[in-house]
Order: C-alpha cells, then sequence, then structure tokens
C-alpha cells in the first residue's frame, strides 16, 4: 500500500488500465494532434470508410477530442488487443473445414471495450475527484 502511494496518477491509471485488459497506454495533450481533423476529412474524401456513414456525419465531433468536449485538456488513449489465444491461421492449410472470424469470436468488442473503459473511468474518477471524465470507445452505427 505505502509503495502504491508513492507511484503517480499516471502509474496507477497505467496499472488500473492494464488490469482491465488494456494493452495500450498514453496520455496526451487534446490538442497534440492539430492536424487530425484535416487527416479524417481526407480519409473520409477518398471514401475509406466504406459503409460506416456514421463517420461522415459526425467528422466534426471525431476531427479533435474538442470537437466532442471543448473543455477538455488531456486525453488517456488505451488500446485493447483482440489477438485470439490461438493460431488464427492454423486452419489456413485445411480448405474443407470452415473457419471464424476473429473478431467474430468472444464477446462484442463495442461492449468488452466499453465495459473496461467504464471500469478505468470510475477508478479515475474516484481517486482524482474533480476532472470530469467521458469514455468513448467505438461508437455502433
Amino acid at each position: 500500500m505505502v509503495a502504491e502511494a508513492l507511484l503517480s496518477i499516471e502509474d496507477r491509471l497505467e496499472t488500473v488500465a492494464r488490469a482491465h485488459g488494456f494493452v495500450a497506454f498514453g496520455i496526451a495533450d487534446a490538442g497534440a494532434a492539430p492536424q487530425t481533423a484535416e487527416r479524417l476529412n481526407q480519409w473520409l474524401a477518398e471514401g475509406q470508410h466504406g459503409d460506416m456513414i456514421w463517420m461522415e456525419s459526425r467528422a466534426a465531433q471525431r476531427g479533435s477530442p474538442r470537437g466532442l468536449w471543448p473543455e477538455v485538456r488531456s486525453v488517456i488513449a488505451l488500446g485493447m488487443s483482440y489477438a485470439p489465444s490461438h493460431d488464427p491461421l492454423a486452419l489456413a492449410d485445411h480448405p474443407d473445414r470452415g473457419r471464424i472470424s476473429v473478431y467474430a469470436q468472444g464477446g462484442d468488442y463495442h461492449d468488452v471495450v466499453k465495459k473496461a473503459l467504464k471500469a478505468v473511468a470510475r477508478w479515475l474518477v474516484t481517486e482524482a475527484p474533480g476532472p470530469r471524465s467521458r469514455s468513448s470507445s467505438i461508437p455502433r452505427r
């Protein structure tokens, strides 16, 4: 307990995030990537979003964290792996056997990520009261 108290809030937050399954962790200034909106608009103009129309209709909100929350100062970015525990190519040489896509195995990633994000956000609000937190994961179409 004493050793934990000596850790910074950032280090403790990373530990909690990893305990909830996140394998990537970072904190950045909310304005650290000013070219994001321009890059997103270019990507959309090229049609890279396919039939994910929600991306185009919410481009102004998704081009910058401040598009969603004007008062935001920092962003905590987390990444979760969906890699299966087994080799997804194990059946590649067996065309007579059906395979299930990796993303279709296990729980819906929208639910899995959102649940973990909310758990980390609850911890953060308890440990660092004052600033508001919001979690945003991959939106449903």
